[in-house]
């Protein structure tokens, strides 16, 4: 099993403890509050389908053998150097949390814009220095920018952190509700993505350079 598949099951583990692997070589899992989806085409390719209860416990198991191979039978997964294996047994499909198998469209994305790493880790910075959890994804003054703000939306007053990016702001009614994304919602693998955001209260991230989509829901007002 490749790293890049480790990390990729690694930080779905983040979203959902428990997944399910379906046979072919794209991996699902959605949050048990039906706030976060995400898919990714991996260049593992699995030949049946199973599940798994514990991603840290299988990452941590997967990690005793040191370059192992791996086998997949009808109800473990053998992994194997030659010197040391073990087998990590599957759990219940059943008994997991079972993502749907069609993608979320976000319908006529009103904004679109770049979210790159780097922006990401100051828009988490400035979370954690203000105590905010709301991103308010605004319209600014500047053509060919968004904003992303770091506010309390309960408090008209609070201190709040705003940073320009690329994108575009179509104008929305006046009743349109406010495009707010919780930041502990955005775990998402390092990386730079595009972003679609509708006033459907849905959004869409895209990594740039991976076959890596992440749908997460926007906060009510």
């Amino acid at each position: 099993m490749q790293t890049e598949t480790l990390d990729v099951i690694r930080n779905f583990g983040n979203i959902n403890q428990n997944l399910v692997f379906r046979k072919g070589n794209v991996l699902r899992t959605i949050a048990d509050a039906k706030n976060v989806l995400a898919q990714a085409t991996l260049d593992d390719e699995f030949p049946q389908e199973f599940g798994i209860y514990d991603v840290n416990e299988f990452i941590g198991a997967f990690n005793l053998v040191e370059d192992g191979e791996v086998s997949y039978h009808n109800d473990h997964m053998g992994i194997s150097n030659g010197k040391s294996s073990i087998n990590y047994f599957y759990s219940d499909i059943e008994m997991l949390t079972n993502p749907p198998e069609k993608d979320l469209v976000v319908p006529n994305p009103e904004v679109t814009f770049t979210l790159t790493q780097e922006i990401l880790n100051q828009l988490r910075k400035a979370s954690s220095a203000l105590g905010h959890k709301s991103v308010v994804i605004g319209n600014s003054d500047k053509d060919g920018l968004v904003t992303l703000s770091i506010i309390d939306p309960k408090n008209s007053t609070s201190n709040t952190y705003t940073i320009e990016v690329d994108g575009t702001f179509d104008e929305i009614h006046a009743n349109a509700p406010r495009l707010s994304i919780n930041i502990d919602n955005l775990k998402l693998l390092p990386g730079d993505y595009t972003v679609e955001v509708s006033t459907k209260l849905i959004s869409k991230f895209t990594n740039v350079s991976k076959q890596l989509e992440y749908w997460v829901a926007l906060e009510k007002n």
